[in-house]
């Protein structure tokens, strides 16, 4: 009877009564990606539901990393709980923290492997072919960059217009859409501030991607172009296969995306060529709400409220770390793309300062930092 009871107790302790099970599914590949770097591989994930357990309570979960593949059962506690009002307060939705008890790093390996695999045959699967010869037109002044930036198209069979100016270009347009525009800025009679201004106006001409092959290197400029809906930027003098791949990809990104169009009418850039506080600058001026999103290392959420920082988030932050902080270790940033979208963010200031003083003050912190 010892040796019976004894038994069981070992028994008891390797398998802990489980008070519930509950089924994970990843319905396509990049959920998958983005809940294994942010949960599986830290030792657990985060259960949207309205059936609470108390913590610690075990629950077994299964795990389908695709829709049709085995599941994989993971004993796991509760760590905690977010209710129903605690979730109608913070925005996030209810259900539980849970912590896998017995995912093992081999297990994690063949995860990985299992997405490593399947990521591959969608490259493969997902690989970008031209469908057609691409029609651009290229808006310039100068006869000898209007050849140089026709050049690499022609040789491979391109059909390529030429303009002089933004008003030639948009006549030719008018007359037949291109699929992309490299134009010029500074130029007579219509400039390619004005150019651009009013393809993005009219419907028929709005969705047509736009680059602007200049010499023009300032965060005004750039952001201007940004925010009138230019597409790219390339600094002359630029080689001619840097131009050749940028116009591939946006071409193929327009074919491929049926949201282009919408997707246009957001801010968006790249740190390199913006920094992060001239786009703040231009959203308090234009008093934007939204939510201004960042990826650089990690990737980073900047809430505005009429242009005002109200609420800032950061992926790995320090716990502790203040919203200030936060606000600051972006600002730091150099690299990295930004994205603004018009959205409601709520009631709450956890900053409560104007943005032109916590520009300043991050100015002034940078600079005795550097002496």
């Amino acid at each position: 009877m010892d040796d019976a009871g004894g038994s069981q107790g070992v028994r008891a302790r390797e398998a802990p009564r489980v008070e519930a099970d509950f089924r994970v599914r990843y319905p396509t590949l990049d959920e998958l990606v983005v809940a294994y770097c942010a949960d599986l591989s830290r030792g657990g994930l985060f259960l949207a539901t309205d059936r609470f357990l108390p913590v610690n309570a075990v629950v077994r979960l299964h795990l389908e990393l695709l829709e049709g593949s085995a599941d994989i059962p993971i004993i796991s506690r509760v760590a905690y709980v977010r209710g129903a009002e605690e979730a109608s307060a913070s925005g996030k939705p209810a259900g539980m923290g849970v912590e896998f008890l017995d995912l093992s790093e081999e297990c994690l390996e063949l995860i990985e492997a299992f997405i490593s695999e399947r990521m591959n045959d969608s490259l493969e699967t997902a690989a970008p072919t031209r469908l057609r010869r691409l029609s651009l037109l290229v808006v310039d002044d100068d006869v000898i960059w209007q050849r140089t930036a026709a050049a690499p198209f022609r040789a491979r069979g391109d059909y390529v217009r030429l303009a002089a100016d933004g008003f030639e270009a948009l006549a030719l347009c008018l007359k037949e859409p291109p699929d992309l525009i490299l134009s010029d800025v500074n130029m007579p009679r219509m400039d390619g501030w004005q150019l651009l201004r009013v393809i993005r106006a009219r419907p028929s001409l709005s969705s047509i991607p736009f680059v602007f092959t200049t010499t023009l290197s300032g965060e005004d400029e750039r952001l201007r172009g940004y925010q009138l809906g230019v597409d790219d930027y390339l600094a002359k003098p630029y080689p001619p296969a840097e131009l050749q791949a940028r116009v591939d990809r946006l071409a193929t990104r327009v074919q491929q995306s049926s949201q282009a169009l919408a997707a246009r009418k957001t801010l968006r850039g790249d740190l390199a060529q913006v920094g992060l506080p001239a786009v703040l600058a231009f959203l308090e001026l234009e008093r934007k709400t939204g939510q201004l999103f960042i990826a650089g290392e990690r990737a980073g959420r900047i809430y505005l409220r009429h242009g005002r920082p109200a609420r800032i988030e950061l992926d790995e932050a320090p716990p502790g770390s203040s919203p200030r902080e936060l606000l600051f270790e972006l600002l730091d940033w150099s690299s990295g793309l930004f994205e603004f979208a018009p959205q409601d963010v709520g009631e709450g200031d956890e900053l409560d300062e104007p943005l032109t003083a916590l520009l300043l003050e991050h100015a002034r912190l940078r600079d005795e930092a550097s002496r």
